[in-house]
């Protein structure tokens, strides 16, 4: 009789694949808050919850990754000094968050349903930090709307967010697979 389990054990998870971190990351350090949307009665488009694991090639979760998010607000304007027309942003919506991975490495954030903007398909930004080591840089894609600049590869095809309706707000799922520390 065969077993293919120990094959199964031995198995490596890819690693989530690298992105520009763009010209739009914020200068002042990314605060603490899950909850990107400071007043949803006025916010121009619609809620996004994101939640997600980190883990390790192995499948190992990875506890204390500060997991940052940053992204434009629904009329496609980034909370930037070099942003054109930041005077305009959105004030309802944060445009940045941080929070870190728990014990099973689960991390969650309610943000922006992303937009596209001139010449960008809808995206979130994302860096994964382990104390002062960055991890990870990447942007995350929505289903079937990954763009096609000739910079952006093909590695797109892996950041894409599983969505889910449900009662009109969105949900999506992504799990970072990143190198541990040994």
């Amino acid at each position: 009789m065969w077993f293919a389990w120990p094959v199964l054990a031995n198995t490596r998870l890819p690693m989530t694949p690298t992105q520009a971190e763009g010209p739009f990351y914020p200068l002042n350090t990314i605060p603490v808050r899950s909850n990107l949307i400071l007043n949803q009665s006025s916010l121009i488009g619609k809620t996004l919850e994101l939640s997600g694991h980190v883990k390790t090639p192995e499948g190992k979760p990875m506890k204390q990754v500060r997991v940052e998010i940053w992204q434009c607000d629904g009329a496609g304007v980034y909370d930037h000094p070099r942003q054109p027309g930041v005077e305009q942003f959105d004030r309802n919506f944060a445009g940045s968050g941080a929070t870190e991975s728990n014990e099973e490495g689960r991390f969650n954030f309610t943000t922006l349903y992303p937009v596209p903007y001139t010449g960008r398909p809808p995206h979130i930004h994302v860096k994964l930090w382990l104390g002062n080591r960055e991890l990870l840089t990447t942007q995350l894609y929505l289903q079937g709307q990954i763009g096609n600049e000739w910079w952006g590869g093909n590695e797109r095809e892996l950041l894409q967010l599983e969505l889910k309706d449900a009662k009109g707000s969105a949900h999506a799922h992504f799990d970072f697979i990143v190198a541990s520390l040994s």
